[in-house]
């Protein structure tokens, strides 16, 4: 048993040393940068009707509609980065999470806009307040980031090396499983849409089981320290995923404050952690 979770663990390390590589990101860039060109293209065929009627659902319906495209390839690659953050820190998953519920508030205000760019005259002021909401919410969330970031101290779950060492390798397994889980529910998703299918909407489905991921994993930690503060801040964190899933089904406006009330409550649970261990540290010195 031991040898296999070894093996299994030096697959996770050899597939995300991969992804953190230079190489990777260099060629993933030119992915997006040739997405983005080639979904302008189609949807300049589609607007002009170079293309036939049947296949007509596969283009972009207008050039603002590229930029979503091209956004939803960096959301996807941002949620690869959240796998793998899984493995460092149950707060890093989480800031992880709310960059991509900010970058999901910039994508929805690009799509706002391009509703806004078809209209002739300002009769419908519901797009252009939809863009401005989604975008100020956007950019709340990411100054919360910030404060996040910095009061974050990431220090051991546990004093014995061996015990971390085997929480980490355990976390490791976690996040090649929710690899997996994200290759087949995209590939999935595609085929749907391929297939003239209304497809399942991704991001809703990949928060809704990291909320049993993050269930798992403060289950998991209590193997390794059961301590109240150490219990209650994987436990808060495992609700603000919950917030951030509500948000991404809450109707516009209800959306922006969910996502600004769960990035304000990690932001709480992380200051009040930190500070409290800090203290405790200080006093057991």
């Amino acid at each position: 048993m031991e040898a296999l979770l070894l093996q299994i663990t030096r697959f996770y390390d050899l597939i995300h040393h991969k992804w953190e590589g230079k190489e990777t990101h260099q060629w993933l860039a030119s992915v997006l940068v040739v997405t983005f060109i080639v979904s302008l293209a189609m949807a300049a065929a589609y607007e002009y009707q170079l293309i036939p009627k049947n296949s007509a659902y596969l283009f972009p319906k207008n050039i603002f509609q590229s930029i979503q495209i091209s956004f939803s390839l960096v959301l996807l690659i941002e949620v690869v980065g959240l796998v793998f953050s899984i493995s460092y820190s149950v707060t890093s998953s989480l800031v992880k999470q709310l960059e991509i519920l900010s970058l999901i508030l910039l994508r929805s205000s690009f799509k706002q806009f391009g509703e806004f760019y078809k209209l002739e005259v300002w009769t419908n002021w519901n797009p252009i307040i939809g863009m401005l909401s989604d975008a100020f919410g956007a950019m709340m969330i990411f100054v919360i980031i910030l404060l996040i970031n910095k009061t974050l101290k990431h220090t051991p779950i546990t004093d014995d090396p061996e015990s971390q060492t085997r929480f980490i390798m355990f976390k490791k397994i976690a996040s090649l499983l929710l690899f997996v889980i994200f290759i087949v529910s995209g590939s999935i998703d595609i085929f749907l849409y391929m297939d003239h299918a209304h497809p399942f909407n991704f991001f809703k489905t990949f928060y809704t089981i990291l909320i049993f991921t993050d269930i798992f994993l403060v289950l998991l930690s209590m193997r390794y320290n059961y301590s109240y503060i150490i219990v209650f801040r994987n436990s808060a964190f495992a609700v603000a995923t919950i917030l951030i899933r509500m948000a991404l089904s809450a109707p516009n406006y209800y959306n922006i404050v969910l996502g600004i009330l769960a990035s304000l409550f990690v932001l709480g649970v992380s200051f009040f952690y930190t500070k409290y261990r800090h203290c405790s540290s200080d006093l057991h010195q």
